[in-house]
């Protein structure tokens, strides 16, 4: 019986801690899917002076820099400004997509010009995480877009962005000129609409 007190003593406190750490995680599943917006509003000015540096710097150097640093493999597509770093995967069908961003296979090839046509996911797995389209609302005319290719880096500038209805099948249609198409779904966590990112090949700087 001398013991009672403090056995009750230590349940109370370890109903307390599980408490704390239930309610720490619960904040921790509901805080984390905005981490993304959060994190790119507090870093604006970081990404500005990264833009300003690419601008100024030569863009081969600086891919052949990241390759190094990031150890990239394989064909990717990089959108620094959101945090893409993801392979590009071939498939048939969307199920590709578990696996990186995904061609669309109707569509062309950075090499062969026409339309490039890439899509990912808005959010499928817990943000951060380099593998979906999270923030691909943030990009904007004159942004830059890096699309390594059979070993060779391919540079776009972001022309146009807009939303379309899912039925809208005149982006994956062919064009003369080399275009490249991001889309995703719009608004987030949800497959009402698409968001369409048309980007325009420039050369790299000198």
């Amino acid at each position: 019986m001398e013991n009672m007190p403090a056995q009750r003593s230590f349940q109370k406190t370890l109903v307390s801690i599980l408490g704390f750490l239930i309610i720490a995680l619960v904040l921790y599943l509901v805080i984390l899917p905005f981490y993304p917006i959060l994190k790119y509003n507090f870093l604006k000015e970081e990404v500005k002076v990264a833009e300003q540096k690419a601008a100024s710097s030569s863009r081969t150097v600086l891919a052949q820099e990241k390759r190094v640093e990031e150890n990239y493999s394989g064909n990717r597509l990089v959108i620094d400004k959101i945090g893409v770093n993801t392979s590009i995967v071939e498939g048939e069908n969307e199920n590709a997509l578990n696996r990186g961003a995904w061609r669309a296979p109707e569509s062309s090839t950075p090499s062969a010009g026409g339309n490039t046509v890439i899509t990912g996911h808005r959010f499928k797995y817990l943000p951060p995480n380099n593998l979906t389209f999270y923030l691909l609302d943030k990009l904007v005319a004159g942004d830059t877009i890096l699309v390594i290719w059979n070993d060779k880096e391919y540079w776009y500038l972001v022309s146009e962005t807009k939303i379309v209805p899912p039925e809208a099948m005149e982006i994956l249609n062919p064009t003369d000129k080399p275009i490249l198409t991001l889309f995703t779904c719009d608004p987030i966590w949800s497959q009402t609409n698409r968001l369409v990112v048309i980007s325009e090949p420039v050369e790299p700087s000198p």
